[in-house]
């Protein structure tokens, strides 16, 4: 397993350096050079600072779910295993932050069946946020519409079969005939009942709140860099270009929407009229801050936590 780990984050690093590699050949090489040399770096500094801040408050969210359910881990370990699944960010469709639920399990006993649920619901506010976001601007780009539109269908559809008792119930009636499953039947029912608790509407909106805020600051973060190449294409324009380039890059269930989300920004900041290797050079450079930054600081804490826990890292991979 942890073999197949390292050979996972290999491979996605080294499609990463290619994406990149290609989106600047495509930006023509000198001219993205140039282009960085344009840029304020003085700013740099307070992005990363931004950035920080909402990792700060999507570890609040995490600490949130962790009462609602009853999970109650010292707050020093909590901290460290939310960072240190940062380290996962590159992941299909950030899958990787499951790994906290077995961090929880191997340092306080906790069942991973209770906590996975806070995983489910976390990205669920997010997505739910994030959707939103994209609507709010959606008139300035109408192909998204098709896109954007089953998103909702398949959110509103998922909600209600998390709170549909019957099928529920149907479901693992049939589960039950099938004995390769029968021995998951309990833990995923528990999983289901955590997920209920945590998605239920007093937590749904005020993480919901609190996701939108997320998205808010981050998308502060890209109108600074825009700002930094003395470019204004208006408040709007810019949270709408971030909103749905991360918008596609997440429906594309790449790791980390590499390329997509990137080639996105590149695109919709062309359309402004803005240079291609000036738009690949902001692609990139909130792409360090939000996605590399991360690991970074993910990294620290994964190191403190494996240090403090010698066993984790055999027991989880």
């Amino acid at each position: 397993m942890k073999d197949k780990i390292k050979r996972n984050i290999f491979i996605t690093l080294l499609i990463s350096v290619v994406i990149y590699f290609l989106m600047v050949i495509y930006g023509d090489y000198s001219s993205v050079l140039t282009a960085f040399k344009l840029f304020n770096w003085k700013f740099i500094p307070l992005i990363f600072l931004i950035i920080y801040v909402t990792f700060l408050l999507k570890f609040l969210k995490w600490q949130y779910y962790l009462k609602l359910i009853g999970v109650n881990l010292k707050l020093k370990d909590s901290f460290h295993i939310f960072m240190a699944s940062l380290t996962m960010s590159f992941t299909p469709g950030k899958i990787g932050d499951f790994i906290k639920s077995y961090m929880v399990r191997e340092i306080d006993g906790t069942a991973p069946s209770k906590t996975i649920p806070i995983i489910f619901a976390d990205k669920i506010t997010e997505f739910a946020a994030l959707i939103v976001s994209v609507m709010i601007g959606v008139d300035m780009l109408h192909k998204g519409i098709i896109m954007l539109s089953l998103s909702v269908l398949m959110l509103v559809l998922l909600l209600y079969l998390v709170f549909n008792n019957n099928f529920i119930d149907w479901f693992f009636l049939r589960l039950k005939r099938i004995k390769l499953f029968a021995k998951y039947i309990a833990p995923f029912n528990q999983s289901l009942l955590n997920s209920q608790i945590a998605l239920k509407p007093k937590p749904f909106f005020l993480m919901f709140l609190l996701s939108l805020l997320i998205w808010i600051i981050e998308a502060a973060a890209f109108f600074i860099i825009i700002y930094g190449f003395q470019i204004n294409i208006g408040v709007s324009g810019t949270f709408f270009t971030y909103f749905f380039s991360i918008f596609v890059g997440s429906v594309s269930f790449f790791p980390a929407g590499l390329g997509i989300t990137d080639g996105s920004i590149a695109i919709l900041l062309t359309n402004y009229g803005i240079h291609e290797s000036i738009s690949i050079s902001v692609a990139l450079i909130i792409r360090v801050a939000t996605l590399w930054f991360a690991m970074l600081v993910g990294s620290i804490s994964m190191l403190i936590v494996i240090r403090r826990n010698k066993n984790l890292i055999n027991n989880i991979f």
